[in-house]
This record gives C-alpha cells, structure tokens and sequence, in this order.
C-alpha cells in the first residue's frame, strides 16, 4: 500500500483524481501484453486519471451510435416514398398500403433507436416481423423485377436482428420466396435462384452468428480486468445506477464492501511484481467464490477492490466482510503467497443521500480503517 495521500489530493467520487486505475489492456501478444502491465503499473504510480471525463466519452460514443442507427432507419423510410408515390399514381391501393406501413415500420425503429430506456425484446421482434414481412410482400409483388430485393432484406435481417432471430425469419424468408417464384421462374433461372439464396442465407448465418459472439467478446473484455477477471470500474459505475433501480422497485437497501490490501508496496517491493499479481488473483479468485450470484466483484485499480450486495444491510456486509478479513489475515489463501491483510469499509444504500455519495462513504469508511492500524472493518457513520 502506498503512503496515503494529503487531504487536499485525496480520491473523491466527485473529483477528477482517483487513486489507482489500471488500463484496460487486450492483447494477443503475451510479451506485449506484460510490457503494458508494467507500463500500466508506473503510470498508475505517477499520473492520474480523469474518470469523470472518460464516462462523458462514453456517453458521447453511445449518444453517436443512437444517431446513427436512428439516421439510417429515418433515412431508410424516407427513401420508400418515391416508391409510394408511383403506386398512388397508378392507383395501386394496397401497394401504397404496404410502403406507408414499411415506412411507419422503419420510423418507429429510429424513435426506439434514439429512446433513452431500454425497451421488451418483444416489441422489438414484432416490428423487425412487421419490416421483413411488409418487405418481402412489397418486392414479390413486383415479380422479376422485386424477387431480388429479397437479398439486401436477407443482409438487413442478419445485420440488426440477434442470430437466434435472424436465422429462422431468413430461412422462412427463402422458403417463401422459392415457393413463390416456383410457379413462373424459367428453370435455368430458378435454379439459379435456388443456389444464390443458399449461398446468401449460408454467410448471413455465419455472419450474424459472428458478430453475436463477437459482440460478446468486446462486451466482456471491456468490463472484466485482465488480470483477476473480477469486472472494472467502467461496469462498477453501471451496476451502481442499477442498484439504484433496484432499491427503487424493492425498496430493500443494498451495500458496498471497498477492500485495500495491506502495505501492498511492500509486497511488491520485497517478493516482486509477478507474486503481487498472484496476491491480486488468489484474492480475487477466494472473494469470488464466497459470493452469490447476484453480488458483483470489481477491482477498481490497482490493490482496491469492491463488492456490491444486493438486499444487504450494512450489518450483514460487514460481518461477511470481517469473515474474509479474519480469512485472509489466517494466512489460508495460499500456501505459497506471503501472508498479507486487508482493510474494509463498508456503506449502506440509501442511508446515503443520493446514489453518488455511497462509494465516497465507503471510501471514508476504509481510510478510517487504515487510520486505526490497518487488517480492520469499519463501517460508514450514517
């Protein structure tokens, strides 16, 4: 642990300085990787780290991708008009019928893109059934000259929807189409068709499927810490406005566990880089496994690490967090590490005033706990 710093420079919830923040790092280039771990370690050490301006990113990268796939649902609506107006003109009622509803399909999509709550994935099925449908009707109605409108709805399903979605509705989207045009389609050219519209429904499967299991990769890279595989503190801030919805539907108070260890300098210092890390993950690793499901297990940079406890009361989360202390302080983490101790503090939600001062409590709470000679619990004044 390193000498606690003066009260003017000391970490607040609310300040632009926070005493420790590990970089997020992903990498697979093993030698590369631990270079960054030891560069990651004296930036730590020397510079701070402006949190508050990185959630502003954040919000701005997520306020720009609603913009974006709002514009082109907004966009994509509005360029069916056209195609409206000729079949007014030609006095084609349904026809108009199909385009104004695939407009007003594609509209709803970009107000649900911009909404700032999340909204049921049923409504969302119903209005992707809704576009798909309307689409497909509208190009098979066109007979030659629509059947091959049928590929980019094809890559439209397989881009927005889930694969577990966008594969049956694109299989259900080739049946259709072949059982349609079986009935006037010369053979050389329907079986042509057939082997395009397998060739397109095979790599909108992969794709789709590819970019789900990516896009599950990325989430769990940017919210877990590479080193202890406990989450960081970018998902520590979303799941402390999630313990505000919680206490608001429950009304059952929750409550955070902010762990430091113990003259963790030293450690390093003395036995070396490499078994602090083991410290880190042997500690991580018995928290972890002493948790329920519902709790949550951040490192928030560095020796510092939190829990959250949901439907906890301040009592209960400091008796669970003296059980790890008196653990830890046994020695019975791990035969070969140093043996080492922890300070805890512990803060009550909402015995808080508002949602943004609960870690800054609990963050109090452990500098009391080192103040009083470290290895202690101290719970939060309320």
């Amino acid at each position: 642990m390193r000498p606690r710093m003066p009260a003017e420079t000391r970490w607040s919830w609310r300040s632009k300085r926070v005493r420790t923040k590990a970089p997020s790092l992903s990498s697979k280039d093993e030698c590369f990787y631990w270079r960054m771990i030891k560069l990651a370690h004296y930036w730590r050490r020397t510079q701070g780290f402006d949190f508050h301006k990185t959630m502003i990113t954040d919000k701005r990268l997520n306020r720009y991708s609603k913009h974006k796939f709002a514009g082109i649902f907004f966009f994509g609506g509005l360029g069916i008009f056209p195609f409206a107006r000729m079949l007014w003109l030609a006095n084609d009622i349904f026809g108009v019928a199909l385009n104004v509803s695939l407009i007003v399909a594609f509209w709803v999509l970009a107000a649900w893109a911009m909404a700032d709550r999340r909204i049921g994935s049923g409504p969302v099925l119903m209005v992707m059934l809704l576009v798909n449908f309307v689409g497909l009707v509208t190009a098979l109605r066109l007979y030659q000259v629509g059947i091959y409108w049928v590929y980019p709805i094809m890559m439209a399903v397989a881009y927005i929807m889930p694969w577990r979605w966008a594969t049956p509705m694109n299989v259900a989207n080739v049946v259709i189409v072949l059982l349609f045009a079986a009935g006037w389609m010369p053979d050389a050219h329907y079986y042509r068709l057939v082997a395009t519209l397998l060739i397109v429904l095979t790599f909108s499967v992969m794709f789709s499927y590819n970019i789900e299991q990516q896009l599950k990769l990325l989430e769990e890279l940017s919210v877990t810490d590479p080193l202890t595989q406990a989450f960081n503190r970018r998902y520590f801030e979303r799941e402390l406005d999630d313990a505000r919805r919680h206490w608001q539907r429950t009304r059952n108070v929750a409550s955070m566990i902010m762990i430091d260890i113990d003259n963790f300098k030293l450690i390093n210092d003395t036995h070396g880089h490499h078994v602090g890390d083991n410290v880190l993950v042997a500690l991580s690793n018995y928290i972890s496994s002493e948790l329920r499901p519902l709790d949550r297990f951040f490192r928030l940079g560095g020796e510092e690490f939190a829990i959250l406890l949901l439907d906890t009361s301040a009592t209960q989360a400091a008796s669970l967090a003296e059980r790890f202390r008196r653990h830890i302080a046994d020695g019975s983490l791990d035969g070969k590490l140093p043996v080492f101790t922890i300070s805890c503090g512990v803060a009550e939600y909402p015995e808080q005033r508002s949602l943004s001062e609960w870690p800054e409590q609990c963050d109090k709470a452990l500098y009391a706990a080192k103040d009083a000679g470290r290895n202690k619990v101290v719970m939060a004044q309320k």
